[in-house]
């Protein structure tokens, strides 16, 4: 009720200026449709931060409806001559009517956030993945060294598993992963020191952006004052995933399926990341000295 009692304020705070000769009086319909729009531009008014008590802000209303300030005036003050309704039915139906609204736009807003997640899942990409790699011998900790390049803007996502066994050596084990800048500047670097022989988890995200170019990522290194030793460490689980931003998922969504069902369960688990997964048997280090990267170059479609 209280942009009833706002209206109902001024309108008094102004009957002595102005006139009444021949108004109009407002029918019950055009008042529901005046009040209802009037709570809304009360509503933004205060979004607005816009605090001025003055009934000329609502004439646009009235005038949309074919309604001066004065009809309103005249309806208000001889409304409880009327057999029709009492103003408080009135008020009920704007409420009742926005109440509806109200509920129609969370509904929206449900299908649009719905419209999001699965957008957000149809362009994920496991950009690399590498199920078991086991090092043990120091010269083939290069295989612990990963750069992820053809980069694309949105999240990516490092994570995987790792057990330092009793036989490594080292004390100080750090896991370090930045990004280079098109001018090779480094950018967004993390390191964290590994934990030792217990089964442990590595996670990380970098929102990357057009001017990031490669992603690094080097799951076992030591400081350089530090004498690297016999090594024994095994990475379970390993991936990069990316996550385009929304709007990106939404407009490739929107082109990819025109005049189609877009909540569609077959739609939802149709598509599947474009997934690099290693096949050959676990690596246990001998006299191999160089590790094939394995990483999906996906060719990112651009909405026309």
């Amino acid at each position: 009720m209280k942009i009833l009692r706002h209206i109902l304020v001024v309108v008094a705070s102004i009957a002595t200026v102005v006139g009444c000769s021949g108004p109009k009086e407002i029918p019950d319909k055009d008042l529901i449709n005046i009040f209802h729009d009037a709570y809304l531009a009360n509503a933004y008014m205060s979004e607005a931060g816009i605090h001025e008590d003055s009934l000329k802000l609502y004439e646009p209303i009235f005038e949309r409806y074919g309604y001066t300030m004065a009809d309103l005036q005249h309806t208000l003050m001889t409304f409880n001559e009327r057999k029709s309704a009492m103003l408080s039915d009135i008020m009920n139906e704007v409420y009742r009517r926005l109440d509806a609204e109200a509920r129609r736009e969370a509904a929206k807003m449900v299908v649009l956030d719905t419209i999001d997640n699965l957008a957000k899942r149809m362009y994920t990409r496991t950009v690399y993945a590498d199920s078991l790699i086991r090092v043990k011998r120091l010269r083939d900790t290069t295989k612990l060294r990963i750069t992820i390049g053809d980069l694309v803007p949105g999240e990516y996502s490092v994570t995987f598993d790792y057990l330092i066994d009793t036989l490594d050596e080292n004390l100080n084990s750090r896991v370090e992963a930045y990004v280079l800048r098109n001018d090779t500047t480094e950018v967004l670097r993390h390191t964290l020191m590994l934990s030792r022989h217990r089964e442990s988890k590595y996670s990380r995200k970098f929102n990357i952006d057009t001017s990031h170019r490669e992603l690094f990522i080097n799951m076992y290194y030591h400081p350089k004052n530090e004498e690297s030793k016999l090594p024994d460490i095994t990475i379970r689980n390993f991936k990069v995933v990316r996550v385009l931003p929304t709007e990106v998922s939404v407009d490739s969504l929107y082109y990819d399926q025109l005049n189609l069902n877009i909540i569609n369960h077959q739609l939802m688990t149709g598509f599947t990341a474009d997934t690099i997964v290693r096949t050959e048997p676990e690596i246990i280090a001998q006299d191999s000295t160089s590790h094939d990267q394995k990483k999906d170059s996906l060719a990112l479609h651009s909405p026309r």
